[in-house]
Parts: C-alpha cells; sequence; structure tokens
C-alpha cells in the first residue's frame, strides 16, 4: 500500500499512463470483489448473472478512471484557489496511486478505515506536489466529500421516505 514517503519521492510528471495502469488494475480488483462478495450491494436476488463478474471487471476501471481524472480537476482547481502550486498532472498522479486502497476497501465493515486512508492519502499527496500545509490540504480534499454527502443525503432521505410509502 501507498506510504506518505511514497509521494515524497513521486515524480510529479512522466505522463499518466503508468499512475492510470495502476488505478485501472486497482478498480478491477475493487469491481471483481466487490461483486463476488458483496451482491448485497446489488439489487437482484440469488445466483448473480454470468455477465456480471466479467462486466464488472471491465466497468468498474472505465468509469473509475473517467470519475479519477474528473476528481483530480476538481481537487486541482481547489489546490490553486488556496494557493498550491503542482500540476494537475501531479493531482491526477495522487488520486491514482491513493486507488491502492481499492485492493481493501471492498471488504465489508472494515473497507470503511481503507476509505479514511485513502483521505490520509490525498492529503499528505498534496503537501507533497501541491507545497500546501497538511491542515489545508486535509480541509481540500475533505471538502468534495462533505458537499457530496449535503447534496445526496436529503435525496436519500426522500428516497427512502418514497419507499416507506409504497
Amino acid at each position: 500500500m501507498n506510504s506518505p514517503g511514497f509521494y515524497q519521492n513521486m515524480p510529479r510528471e512522466g505522463g499518466y499512463s503508468d499512475p492510470i495502469k495502476f488505478a485501472g488494475i486497482s478498480f478491477a480488483i475493487y469491481g471483481l470483489f466487490t461483486m463476488v462478495f458483496n451482491r448485497s450491494m446489488f439489487p437482484f436476488q440469488g445466483e448473480l448473472p454470468s455477465f456480471m463478474v466479467p462486466a464488472s471487471i471491465i466497468i468498474t476501471p472505465i468509469a473509475g478512471t473517467i470519475s479519477l481524472f474528473i476528481e483530480a480537476a476538481i481537487l486541482y482547481f481547489l489546490f490553486r484557489t488556496l494557493g498550491g502550486s503542482g500540476t494537475y498532472e501531479g493531482t491526477v498522479r495522487i488520486t491514482a496511486y491513493a486507488t491502492a486502497v481499492l485492493s481493501l476497501a471492498w471488504i465489508p465493515y472494515i473497507g470503511i478505515i481503507f476509505g479514511l486512508y485513502s483521505v490520509y492519502l490525498y492529503g499528505i499527496g498534496s503537501t507533497f506536489v501541491h507545497n500546501i500545509i497538511l491542515e489545508k490540504s486535509s480541509l481540500l480534499v475533505l471538502l468534495p466529500a462533505i458537499m457530496i454527502f449535503v447534496i445526496t443525503m436529503p435525496l436519500v432521505a426522500l428516497y427512502a421516505g418514497m419507499e416507506v410509502l409504497t
């Protein structure tokens, strides 16, 4: 798994190929193990349809990589807004290599610990790539998650309320 020292020695540039390959493998592992071991997350009952496991190995890395670039763009904008000096490519590298936690994040109940560790990795990585202090970096990394939570929780509550009525 990644460590803070990794980011200190990580090249800030050199192309997207290696980080994206790494993230793709992490997403594929996550998709496979989530599909096989966490079936309760999916709406079908009983036996898994035969196409679902191969589909998850293909779709999860594609969707994950797209979301990785979007997430990196948001974080890059936030880092630059508060004085960060890194590049977009460096931000993509932070987010790509933090996907290492996905190899274990599929584990029910304790996967949340690995999710929190990824937030830590984002924070540490951005201190090296964007030359900002850890406190500011942590706030910026948590800000999108807080915004998503604030936006989605009313929608989840509304949906749950609709389910009760039916």
